[in-house]
């Protein structure tokens, strides 16, 4: 599909591609087409790829401003970090913690 992703600011067929999507074909008469010589030929794929480097590193701008924001905005809502040193003593919850663990003859491995 052709819709633009939030935090790139761009499709992905943009992205690939360089361009957006012709949804209607171009309807010119063959004649008024103008025949093209192997120099603009060049100069127009490198215009091609130059344009596709520049979204790319557009979007990789754009994805990485979007990580900040969310960096930024997760880190407003969390408790501040309390230090721990070696030999502090801390509660640890071991409510998911397996007690029953595989025995040697079972020929299991335990996960």
């Amino acid at each position: 599909m052709n819709s633009v992703n939030a935090s790139t600011g761009f499709s992905n067929f943009q992205i690939r591609l360089g361009r957006s999507p012709r949804l209607i074909p171009p309807i010119v008469p063959a004649s008024l087409i103008s025949p093209v010589s192997n120099d603009s030929d060049a100069m127009r794929a490198k215009g091609v790829i130059e344009k596709l480097q520049t979204d790319v590193a557009e979007a990789k701008d754009n994805l990485f401003q979007a990580k900040v924001f969310q960096t930024f905005y997760a880190n407003q809502n969390r408790s501040p970090e309390i230090p721990f040193k070696i030999g502090d003593k801390v509660m640890l919850s071991t409510l998911h913690r397996r007690q029953e663990f595989k025995k040697k003859g079972e020929k299991r491995a335990a996960k």
